[in-house]
């Protein structure tokens, strides 16, 4: 039995498209497709939905297929974890992509492996297909662990995806005792999350995935990462909600590396700390010359 897997769309059909051949290296026998509904100000939102929906009428392979479509627009946060909340009421394991999340022929493989290895360790939040700087250990493990969860391909189990603070509840308290300063390592890491978490919050953000890395830290979850991208990410364009810009780390993301199978694995779950200090100083809170870089660039847009 092959993993189930989720696919979520919008209003792209030409990214719909490719996701969807790219479907066809695995096959699965069960796909859940989440929709969110066309936007009442945006003229072309309502044909763009219905094209992008009719690319998955016709699955050409034995396939059951469950849809959630909204018939109204939920807006991004809400509509990713209403479909998911709904997905993990029915399996109790499942690999998601978006629609501008490519994947290579080595990113299932890798998925039901890291799966079926770390399903009963709860230490183990997700399974990553991204890797965004293509980070090369001195070892020979194919695949290393960070605390940080990338959501541009990836797969997790129901019993992990049910600790979900969607309306973050612990914030406040996570606050009061520095939590995070401890956990990620630095002040800077702990005034950026609190500023970005404060943001989602308070309806600043509609983004689902800094709650589910917040959920991962309040957790002490672990993820695990291949030791080379295994997604190509399309997404940096106008029609995208939070990705209309490539940001500078993404120059180092390729598609379909060698990626060697079976897997060798780590003898230890230790967190990879030099990667992990790569995702706070490119992506998120940023080392001082990159958050001069970030100011500059906002400057001129």
């Amino acid at each position: 039995m092959k993993i189930p897997v989720v696919v979520i769309i919008f209003n792209r059909p030409d990214k719909a498209k490719k996701l969807y051949k790219s479907l066809g290296n695995y096959k699965p026998d069960k796909l859940f497709i989440i929709s969110d509904g066309p936007r009442i100000h945006v003229l072309k939102d309502k044909e763009k939905v219905k094209k992008t929906r009719e690319i998955f009428k016709n699955i050409d392979w034995k396939c059951k297929v469950l849809i959630n479509y909204s018939d109204k627009n939920l807006g991004n946060k809400d509509r990713i974890v209403s479909g998911l909340n709904w997905v993990f009421q029915k399996v109790e394991k499942a690999i998601i992509l978006e629609d501008d999340c490519i994947p290579s022929k080595e990113f299932f493989p890798f998925m039901e492996k890291m799966l079926d290895r770390y399903r009963a360790n709860l230490k183990i939040g997700s399974v990553c297909g991204s890797n965004f700087f293509n980070f090369k250990t001195k070892y020979k493990e194919n695949y290393f662990f960070s605390k940080y969860q990338h959501c541009w391909g990836w797969a997790t189990w129901k019993n992990r995806w049910q600790k979900f603070d969607g309306n973050l509840k612990t914030l406040d308290k996570i606050k009061k005792n520095k939590f995070l300063k401890s956990y990620l390592g630095s002040y800077k890491a702990y005034l950026y999350w609190h500023w970005i978490l404060d943001r989602v919050k308070n309806g600043k953000m509609n983004s689902w995935a800094y709650t589910w890395a917040y959920t991962g830290f309040i957790n002490k979850y672990l993820h695990v990462h291949p030791k080379k991208s295994l997604i190509k990410y399309i997404g940096y364009d106008n029609s995208a909600t939070n990705t209309k810009n490539k940001p500078k780390y993404n120059l180092k993301i390729t598609n379909n590396s060698k990626f060697r199978f079976p897997s060798t694995h780590p003898s230890k779950i230790l967190v990879n700390n030099i990667y992990d200090r790569y995702c706070e100083d490119e992506i998120f809170s940023k080392s001082l010359k990159n958050r001069l870089y970030w100011f500059l660039k906002k400057s001129w847009l």
